[in-house]
């Protein structure tokens, strides 16, 4: 019996000590297959892990506001390809380009690549650019995306 204690003990000594990377596959809430362009105004900026975000507040076609969560790499992986903590400020004028929730009522979005707008930059032409570019088909089945770099600046 005592065996058998010291065998549980060891085992979950053992199990206790492994890295946990509990994730959700981003497929699970984004669609992949897809990419919109937002253009909106940030509201908040949290660099962190798992993962950073963004709430952008963006108007739709009849003019109201919805402010989107959007979805940014771990704060690690972003300072390898140059984001700090005040990439993106609240106030903010940015266009994103990335993969949108499942749920159109949810306004999630996962981001591929962003751009800040400076003030008096002209309306977007379109709602698909190329500034918007999907994730590769081999890199979606691994959950990942574009490599993103720092936010950009444009006057359009």
């Amino acid at each position: 019996m005592t065996r058998y204690w010291a065998v549980l003990i060891v085992a979950g000594v053992s199990l206790a000590s492994l890295p946990i990377h509990a994730h959700h596959a981003i497929s699970e809430i984004y669609d992949e297959e897809r990419a919109i362009v937002l253009e909106g105004q940030v509201a908040s900026f949290l660099f962190g892990d798992p993962h950073s975000m963004a709430h952008v507040r963006v108007a739709d076609r009849d003019g109201r506001l919805h402010t989107w969560a959007v979805e940014l790499r771990a704060a690690r992986r972003l300072q390898r390809v140059g984001w700090t903590a005040g990439a993106l400020a609240a106030g903010d004028r940015v266009r994103m380009c990335g993969n949108p929730g499942r749920d159109p009522g949810a306004y999630r979005l996962y981001l591929l690549n962003v751009t800040r707008v400076l003030p008096g930059a002209p309306a977007p032409r379109d709602a698909q650019d190329d500034s918007c570019e999907p994730a590769p088909p081999a890199m979606r089945s691994i959950g990942s995306n574009v490599p993103l770099g720092p936010p950009r600046t444009t006057r359009r």
